[in-house]
């Protein structure tokens, strides 16, 4: 114990490094425990998709149609708010919602919990994560 202090008293910049990485962390854990959404990795978006999760893949047409999830709707997020209408159907099952990495479908999914929809997901790490795991994509411009 004395060693500890000894060190902490020669090193305070060491320490209050060590003491900032910790609190960020906990403050990112606390953050991700707060939202309403839950990300999900690409092999837990298969089994909520074979139980009847609906996929909405936000990226620009022309991404979508060189390849998505099998069976998504495709409404570019550009085009969400005034087109949030056509998902009305799917407010009460599960949403899972694709963008390129995973980092526009945070808004998206704030978007549709904002317009009551229940269950929203978001597929971390996007589309590449899907493809990185060797997935099957469909192609062709399915809306």
């Amino acid at each position: 114990m004395p060693q500890l202090l000894e060190f902490i008293r020669h090193h305070p910049y060491l320490i209050a490094a060590a003491v900032i990485i910790i609190l960020l962390f906990i403050g990112d854990e606390l953050l991700r425990r707060l939202r309403k959404y839950r990300e999900l990795r690409p092999a837990e978006s298969v089994l909520l998709i074979n139980k009847g999760a609906a996929v909405l893949d936000i990226r620009p047409h022309t991404e979508f149609g060189v390849g998505h999830v099998i069976g998504a709707r495709n409404i570019p997020v550009a085009e969400l708010d005034t087109r949030i209408a056509e998902l009305d159907k799917f407010k009460e099952q599960p949403v899972i919602i694709c963008c390129d990495t995973g980092q526009t479908s945070q808004k998206a999914a704030a978007t549709l919990i904002k317009r009551g929809f229940k269950a929203v997901h978001t597929l971390k790490g996007g589309i590449r994560a899907w493809q990185n795991e060797h997935l099957p994509l469909e192609r062709g411009e399915r809306s």
